[in-house]
């Protein structure tokens, strides 16, 4: 399944919970990728992040060496790349390394690099008997077509919102979404003040970020979000998002979400006007357009939405702005693929996910709407 060719110099270096995930470009006059190099110390990948060009190669293919400490254990190829679709091969070089994440860890990588570079669609070949490989790739949000071919679509993202979780099995249903296709855990912070209901804080949003794998998604749907921007980035979220009815200085917002170190959303509701976030769009990684009346989960889809959508993609296009678009309320499989077609790159999901009978299925089944 993995294509068996030569290696060249380190393009790039990726962090990875199981070890550091080596890119290299090929170039068959090296080296055969069976002993591709001596193990790196930590102050030569320091040299290599800071020296080397990242990216892939057009029209090639990349080998991805999985180190774990000391040790190479494994490999994971992307090739034929053309820019809108890239295969993957994934190959574990002894039955020791086997069953322990690497795989599925170095395959999620795969996507994250494959996201960034706008390939839309990864593509995956396997062996019919094998069984384990199957199993990867249906796991990792690859859906089964002929002859043993597996999809994935590149450019969605799933984050399901755990205001539709189990409380009393938070732990189990984190644990659920760490091993599904969802990419993003969503948190909803609601202070019954800016909405009409009570939802959680810091001590919830630390269990979260305990246990969770995932990015840290979080969504303030509270008065005054400035004086708790710091708290909720230093507890684990990645991304904070305030609503543009919240805050009184925008501007200070964004910034003291970078300051923090996390990537900076803005929210709107359903009746307000997408133009009014033009001033800022070049600053933001993430606008969310709400699909619901912000405060409850279970709500229907507002399909006027799908025109915000449509309208903040132009917006960005425009600007030549890189911010990504959420959306949120009232979405599942039965209308993924609409939203998805209209820009969304990130779709918010909660009873959606957590009241279907198979959960991680069910995300499978919206990220290939």
């Amino acid at each position: 399944m993995v294509l068996q060719g030569a290696i060249c110099r380190l393009r790039s270096v990726v962090s990875s919970d199981v070890g550091t995930i080596l890119l290299w470009e090929n170039d068959p006059t090296l080296v055969q990728f069976s002993d591709p190099h001596t193990p790196y110390t930590k102050v030569q990948i320091e040299e290599f992040i800071a020296n080397q060009q990242l990216g892939f190669k057009v029209n090639g293919q990349i080998r991805l060496m999985i180190e774990v400490s000391d040790s190479v254990v494994g490999a994971i190829d992307l090739f034929d790349y053309d820019g809108s679709c890239a295969e993957i091969g994934i190959l574990i070089y002894d039955q020791s390394n086997r069953g322990k994440g690497y795989a599925t860890d170095a395959v999620n990588t795969v996507k994250a690099y494959a996201q960034s570079l706008h390939i839309s669609m990864l593509k995956a070949v396997t062996d019919s008997s094998n069984s384990a490989s199957n199993a990867l790739f249906s796991r990792c949000g690859f859906v089964k077509t002929d002859n043993n071919t597996y999809f994935c679509c590149m450019n969605r993202v799933i984050a399901p919102s755990i205001l539709s979780a189990d409380f009393g099995n938070l732990e189990r249903d984190i644990k659920m979404l760490n091993r599904s296709a969802a990419e993003w855990v969503h948190i909803d912070i609601m202070d019954g003040v800016f909405v009409p209901n009570i939802s959680f804080g810091f001590p919830v949003l630390n269990v979260v970020a305990k246990h969770s794998t995932k990015v840290i998604d979080t969504h303030l749907m509270i008065c005054e979000p400035l004086r708790y921007i710091e708290r909720f980035v230093k507890a684990g979220s990645h991304y904070v998002t305030f609503h543009y009815e919240a805050a009184e200085d925008i501007d200070a917002c964004i910034e003291a979400i970078h300051a923090a170190g996390a990537k900076a959303g803005i929210s709107i509701k359903p009746n307000t006007e997408v133009a009014v976030l033009e001033p800022w769009i070049e600053k933001l990684d993430m606008v969310l357009i709400m699909s619901v009346e912000p405060g409850f989960g279970g709500q229907s889809f507002i399909a006027h939405s799908l025109d915000k959508v449509r309208e903040l993609k132009a917006m960005i296009k425009a600007h030549n702005a890189s911010c990504i678009i959420e959306i949120d309320g009232g979405i599942s499989a039965s209308n993924a693929a609409e939203v998805f077609s209209a820009g969304a790159d990130v779709v918010v999901a909660g009873s959606a996910v957590f009241c279907a009978e198979n959960p991680e299925a069910e995300i499978i089944k919206m990220l290939n709407a």
